[in-house]
C-alpha cells in the first residue's frame, strides 16, 4: 500500500494529509458505504460532482493500489484496497518511521511531549518497550 504514498502534508487534516482534496472524500466514501460503482459515490458527494472527474479520480486511486476494481455486468464496482484502519496504521508507520530515521530522539521526544502522560498510557509505552526489548515484535 505504501508505494501511492508521495507526501504528508503538515498544513492539512486527516485523509487530506495523504490524498487530496477530492481523493480523500472518494476513500472516506467507499470505507463508508464498501464496494461501490461511480454513480453510487458521486451520488454520496452530492450534485457538484462531475461524474467523470470523479471516475478518472478513481481510476487513479486503482493505479496507486489504494482501490481495487472488478467489472460487474456493465459497470466497475471499486471497492478499499484495504481498510481504513489498516491504512491509518501504514500511513502512521511510515510517518513515524521517516521522522525516526531523521531526527532519531528529537522526534522520539516530541512524540513523548504532546502524547497524553497519563499514567495508563505512560504504562502502555513501558510495556511497548518492554515488548521491543524482548524481541516480541507482534502488535
Amino acid at each position: 500500500m505504501r508505494q501511492g504514498i508521495q507526501s504528508f502534508k503538515l498544513d492539512q487534516r486527516g485523509l487530506a494529509r495523504v490524498f487530496g482534496e477530492l481523493e480523500a472524500r472518494i476513500m472516506d466514501t467507499v470505507w463508508e458505504i464498501g464496494p461501490a460503482t461511480v454513480q453510487d459515490v458521486c451520488d454520496r458527494l452530492g450534485p457538484e460532482q462531475n461524474y467523470k472527474t470523479v471516475m478518472t479520480v478513481m481510476n487513479r486511486l486503482v493505479e496507486k493500489h489504494f482501490l481495487l476494481r472488478e467489472r460487474d455486468t456493465r459497470a466497475f464496482v471499486y471497492s478499499a484496497a484495504a481498510s481504513r484502519d489498516a491504512f491509518v496504521q501504514d500511513v502512521s508507520r511510515h510517518v513515524v518511521e521517516g521522522l525516526v530515521q531523521d531526527f532519531g530522539p528529537a522526534a522520539i521526544a516530541q512524540f513523548l511531549a504532546v502524547m497524553d502522560a497519563s499514567p495508563d498510557t505512560l504504562a502502555a509505552l513501558r510495556r511497548l518497550i518492554e515488548k521491543g526489548e524482548s524481541g516480541d515484535h507482534e502488535a
